[in-house]
């Protein structure tokens, strides 16, 4: 009898895969021109919106399988810093939540003109526990207090530009980025400090499914951390070279096919300054 049901849920995890797999997501993404000096990275990138929304879709094997939301809440007082509070949202869809039913909730408050992190919340519900993190940075002694589901605490020593997972892509936003150029960072991850290297490879002319046509500059951030989390050596984004610095899709060749995120709501590309 369990063999026939093991036949039976493989039966259908195919069925449901071909099925799945007829339903491509739309290109957003319809073409990238290299570009070689038509195209000028903003040094001085502006202060985010207070209200900034961004919404991917993320596909495997170009199979859409998750959405991820990034929104600015505004700004908020946290330890005697005027913080951009930045909450992240990312869940499975419908069908991959039958076999991978995790969802994330991560919170950052940044310093809204140094743009480093001062305090970090993550939480992983899945359908059979849910694990918290919580991390309270101190700038000054230049440590960082971990604690895990209000219970096992830890205290680690940083430098200056140690970041958590989620404000580390709004600290690089909000720096100076050159052509050609590598930036070395650190991230606190789960009670360990992971170096993570970013180079910036290339600038391009990208023509979006609406017709927009946006300067993008490429980078390429390689950690073991990535290797941890995404299964793949390296991850690619493509960000806009205005003065928002809004990443428009994300790439990464994992150990179960290549994987993408794509930004959805195009509308947030307008009005920034070239």
């Amino acid at each position: 009898m369990n063999l026939i049901k093991k036949y039976c849920k493989y039966l259908f995890l195919i069925l449901s895969l071909a099925v799945t797999a007829c339903a491509y997501r739309p290109r957003i993404v319809m073409q990238c021109v290299p570009l070689k000096e038509q195209c000028i990275i903003v040094k001085e990138p502006s202060h985010f919106s207070s209200s900034e929304k961004l919404k991917y879709s993320a596909a495997l094997r170009g199979i859409p399988s998750a959405s991820l939301v990034l929104e600015i809440k505004g700004i908020e007082r946290v330890n005697n810093h005027d913080c951009y509070h930045i909450v992240a949202d990312a869940s499975p869809n419908s069908f991959f939540s039958l076999f991978f039913n995790v969802k994330y909730h991560v919170e950052t408050y940044i310093d809204k003109d140094t743009g480093l992190s001062v305090k970090f919340y993550k939480k992983k519900t899945s359908s059979r526990k849910t694990n918290e993190e919580t991390i309270i940075f101190d700038r000054d002694k230049k440590t960082a207090k971990c604690e895990y589901n209000d219970m096992r605490k830890k205290e680690i020593e940083i430098n200056e530009n140690t970041q958590d997972l989620l404000s580390f892509l709004y600290y690089f936003r909000m720096k100076g980025i050159e052509q050609d150029k590598t930036y070395d960072f650190n991230i606190l991850y789960g009670g360990k400090i992971w170096p993570i290297q970013m180079k910036v490879t290339g600038v391009y002319l990208m023509k979006l499914r609406d017709g927009t046509c946006v300067n993008v500059f490429s980078v390429k951030l390689t950690s073991e951390l990535i290797s941890k989390i995404m299964g793949a050596p390296a991850l690619d984004a493509y960000v806009s070279a205005d003065s928002r610095r809004v990443p428009i899709f994300f790439t990464a060749k994992t150990r179960m096919g290549e994987s993408d995120s794509v930004l959805l709501n195009l509308d947030c590309l307008k009005g920034a300054k070239k």
